[in-house]
């Protein structure tokens, strides 16, 4: 816990030692989509996220996760993501570390749909492996990660309320995203669903888009969310979190905080209360080189 601790407060002492500016990267129409903690935005660009950082408490004991994500534009709609996670698990009887399972996301961002005044809709298609045998085989050995690999086909959107009359609603918007698993050894770990939502208030959108309001504008540059994600195995019983927090979005990197809480009676069985923080850069703003940009100056989906 103390090296965890650490750790937060120096990525936390770095982060607000640099300017910033509001922005962020998922954009349709005058809506920008903030990139989520529990589960993925609807966009695909050139980020790198470091640390992830996630405290979970247990009923034996406690694990901290220390999380890196890089997603790599192919093209200018299609990507690449490559996730890792450092993992200490501990308890009265054991103390176990190491290396989570590599995860690979290949993603397609369709073009955003705007054709009306703020229609702010876009989603994304992708396919997720991951690939076993990559993690620490003490943590495999333990039980602590999978030893199982599987692939999941993923859809993802994002949903703006722009166009609504009312100005208090207007910057609400809605993400999410439903993959089907499918498990390389289903005797031994069940196919399942794994769906997930998030619920968002852009303070950044009241401001620019609704009305200008006269408060510091660290406040301007705010997210609050509530997220929620779910696994339901084909055989097995249902869990998952619901994470209440808030973004804080600059012209080049993003700092989120957010409460992991249980979502039903058996996910409290297995963990309390816990909480995430990340920061999040946009590599496009750092690099005018091949780090951020695509590969390959082309969208599959436009002329």
């Amino acid at each position: 816990m103390s090296r965890f601790i650490a750790t937060l407060v120096v990525a936390l002492t770095c982060i607000l030692l640099m300017r910033s500016t509001a922005q962020a990267h998922v954009v349709c129409g005058d809506r920008i989509f903030p990139t989520t903690l529990t589960m993925d935005d609807p966009g695909m660009s050139d980020e790198f996220s470091l640390p992830t950082l996630q405290f979970t408490p247990t009923p034996n004991g406690q694990v901290n996760s220390y999380g890196f994500e890089w997603d790599k534009t192919i093209t200018k709609d299609l990507g690449i993501a490559v996730n890792g996670d450092y993992l200490a698990q501990s308890s009265p009887s054991r103390n176990v570390d190491g290396w989570d399972n590599i995860t690979v996301t290949l993603k397609d961002q369709h073009p955003c749909i705007d054709r009306y005044p703020h229609e702010e809709f876009v989603w994304s298609v992708g396919l997720i492996r991951l690939i076993p045998g990559t993690g620490s085989g003490q943590l495999r050995n333990a039980g602590a990660i999978a030893n199982v690999g599987s692939t999941a086909p993923t859809f993802y959107f994002g949903k703006g309320l722009g166009a609504l009359t009312n100005g208090y609603l207007r910057p609400i918007a809605i993400t999410g995203e439903v993959s089907r698993v499918f498990s390389d050894r289903p005797n031994a770990s069940p196919n399942a669903w794994s769906y997930a939502a998030s619920l968002q208030y852009s303070m950044p959108y009241y401001q620019q888009n609704v009305k200008a309001l006269s408060i510091p504008q660290f406040f301007t540059r705010l997210t609050p969310l509530v997220e929620v994600a779910m696994t339901s195995p084909d055989a097995g019983i249902t869990t998952g979190t619901i994470a209440p927090g808030v973004l804080y979005d600059a012209q080049s990197w993003q700092l989120g905080a957010e409460a992991v809480i249980p979502a039903n009676k058996a996910t409290w069985q297995m963990q309390g209360i816990g909480f995430i923080v990340q920061y999040h850069m946009f590599l496009d703003t750092f690099y005018k080189s091949w780090f951020g940009k695509p590969l390959i100056n082309k969208n599959l989906w436009r002329k």
